[in-house]
């Protein structure tokens, strides 16, 4: 039976987990988008937003809409597309907002074809929707967002992405403080070169966090998450940043880094008692040292990534 109507919701992500700059993402239970879609008679995309909490645009520049026509556009397909974005991820928060857009919308449109593609197969098409939104077209958001689980990006050109076998021991306690922080802006303060040593030591770290996953070895997973390059510059672009970090390691955690672009932050802990600990700890350095609000969320790794909300019909 042909789908005609989904509702889809994309995870939020924890994009370079320290030392995988541009490499490594992680998809987590919550927060995330939720996307509906539905055949139409009309050839076409109409696009909508519903719940949103968030100022987006809400023409065809929104990355959910630009990914839907640029899959309408190639594939063709002989109906059209209603599509609403119910935007529930905070924007520049570092959790992959925009990809779990873009994610989404792939999802769901692929859902309604005759013939739907390949999941690995839809990354390309959100790939063009998070250069839309940052300029520059990194997997390390919209492939968790897709695939699920931990996902390294092997190669760009080619586009080569591994899902690996990772086993779930950790928690990932994440803080989004109320401060938004454009990926350009994030971007820009980027060295334009490192140091050999510094790379030794980040592509170190990178092998250690990536065999700390597989094996599920939580102390090496711990003495991995170490940021050569983004850290030390982003760091200072988080009100707080360093003291929410002693905050964390000294409740329990495991190591603390930038999410992503930032400013959200994360921090991983080996039990739930200690992840809520870890939790308010970040919580209340944020509001001592920064004098802002945040949320906290709690997850392992989702490692189903996009799935449908409801039974698609």
């Amino acid at each position: 039976m042909d789908i005609t109507h989904v509702k889809v919701f994309a995870p939020a992500t924890i994009a370079n987990v320290g030392a995988g700059f541009d490499v490594l993402g992680i998809a987590l239970d919550s927060p995330g988008d939720i996307v509906i879609a539905s055949r139409s008679d009309k050839k076409g995309l109409r696009f909508a937003l519903g719940d949103s909490r968030y100022a987006v645009p809400a023409d065809s520049s929104n990355v959910a809409a630009y990914v839907a026509q640029r899959m309408l556009d190639e594939l063709d397909p002989p109906f059209g597309v209603s599509l609403i974005l119910h935007k529930l991820l905070p924007i520049g928060s570092g959790l992959g907002s925009s990809g779990a857009s873009c994610a989404a919308a792939a999802f769901a449109v692929n859902a309604l074809l005759e013939q739907p593609l390949d999941r690995r197969e839809l990354i390309r098409f959100a790939l063009e929707g998070e250069k839309l939104a940052t300029g520059a077209a990194h997997a390390d958001n919209v492939a968790p967002a897709l695939l699920g689980g931990v996902c390294l990006i092997r190669s760009y050109q080619p586009l080569d992405i591994i899902k690996l076998p990772v086993k779930n021991t950790l928690f990932w306690v994440v803080a989004h403080p109320h401060i938004i922080l454009r990926t350009e802006d994030a971007r820009s303060v980027l060295p334009k070169s490192v140091s050999l040593a510094a790379v030794i030591r980040q592509t170190g770290n990178l092998g250690a966090l990536i065999t700390g996953l597989i094996l599920g070895d939580q102390e090496l997973i711990g003495r991995a998450i170490q940021d050569e390059i983004a850290e030390p510059v982003r760091a200072a672009l988080i009100p707080g940043f360093r003291a929410v970090k002693l905050a964390a390691l000294a409740a329990g955690a495991l190591a603390f880094s930038i999410s992503g672009s930032g400013p959200s932050v994360f921090a991983v802990v080996a039990t739930q008692e200690i992840a809520e600990r870890v939790a308010a700890a970040m919580k209340q350095g944020f509001a001592d040292h920064a004098r802002v609000g945040c949320e906290t969320y709690i997850s392992g790794i989702n490692d189903e990534g996009a799935k449908f909300q409801e039974e698609a019909r």
